[in-house]
């Protein structure tokens, strides 16, 4: 690359090399990151680009709502190419160490409310062949599962074990804590695996679905229209993780348990993002405060 290369050019060629030996979700992560830089700063000339060039696209994300995270990994990635550029007399510094990405308020997830998940319920125990039936199916089992839903969609269905005693799947991909775990299948939900398990016409459990079989466009399409159909308020297929989290804790769902079903590192990760009782169980549980209640009471 020459001196007069422009940024595109950079990455092009930086990124011809790093994706040889890079997993998927860390190549996916490096190219949503390209993404949000805009295209005039892509052509711009390598050495004409400066921290403040990228601070005001990081600034722009955030001011857009996007998670910190997100602006975390667009600063990686130009720390990256500035490594590379610096690498080849490009530039003389690593301008990203000068950038800086505000902490914001962790925004409260939106959970499903009892009710909504009685409807979806309803409507997955309908005629089976039907696309909406089986969207419907999937969303019950990232409800009872608390799989994320590209966990859910690249499930081999050779890690659906139904002829065990205790049937359970098998999986996840995200964090350590996370891979592969073993999630037993729930009553509420095992008839549904069972007709994607039965219906599987390759080697993932959802290829045998009616509908969008990659995660972005059941979410677009399939999830989008599922809520819309029963009236539910839009919200992320993520947040179906947030009824279990929150129903298995008031449960009273061993902690470490509940912990290892989510795939989280440790279960202060639930209490602070995803475990958000009713009012009416905290007061149930204030109850349980009466007795000693009637000691002070008896003491005064």
């Amino acid at each position: 690359t020459s001196r007069s290369g422009s940024r595109g050019d950079c990455y092009n060629a930086w990124s011809a090399v790093a994706y040889r030996d890079m997993g998927r979700s860390s190549r996916r992560s490096y190219e949503l990151s390209w993404r949000y830089i805009p295209e005039p700063l892509r052509r711009k000339l390598a050495r004409d680009v400066r921290t403040d060039d990228l601070q005001r696209v990081i600034d722009n994300l955030q001011a857009r709502g996007l998670s910190d995270s997100t602006a975390n990994h667009v600063k990686f990635l130009y720390s990256k190419l500035c490594q590379w550029m610096m690498q080849r007399d490009l530039i003389g510094k690593n301008y990203a160490a000068f950038l800086t990405v505000r902490r914001t308020e962790h925004r409260p997830i939106q959970t499903f409310t009892v009710d909504e998940v009685v409807r979806i319920n309803a409507l997955a125990n309908g005629d089976p062949e039907e696309r909406l039936t089986q969207t419907a199916m999937l969303t019950m089992i990232l409800l009872f599962t608390g799989m994320r839903i590209s966990e859910l969609f690249t499930l081999p269905a050779a890690s659906v074990h139904l002829n065990e005693p205790v049937p359970y799947l098998q999986g996840g991909v995200k964090t350590q804590a996370g891979r592969n775990r073993i999630i037993p299948i729930h009553r509420r939900i095992l008839p549904f695996v069972c007709l994607f398990h039965s219906h599987a016409t390759g080697s993932l459990l959802v290829s045998g679905y009616q509908g969008n079989k990659r995660p972005d466009g059941w979410r677009a399409r399939d999830y989008a229209k599922l809520l819309d159909t029963l009236k539910i308020p839009y919200r992320a297929p993520h947040n179906t993780r947030k009824p279990m989290a929150t129903q298995a804790a008031q449960e009273g769902v061993d902690q470490i348990a509940l912990a290892k079903l989510l795939g989280w590192s440790d279960i202060a990760v639930g209490n602070q993002y995803y475990i958000a009782p009713e009012a009416a169980y905290l007061a149930s549980e204030m109850e349980k405060l009466d007795g000693w209640d009637r000691k002070l009471a008896q003491g005064s």
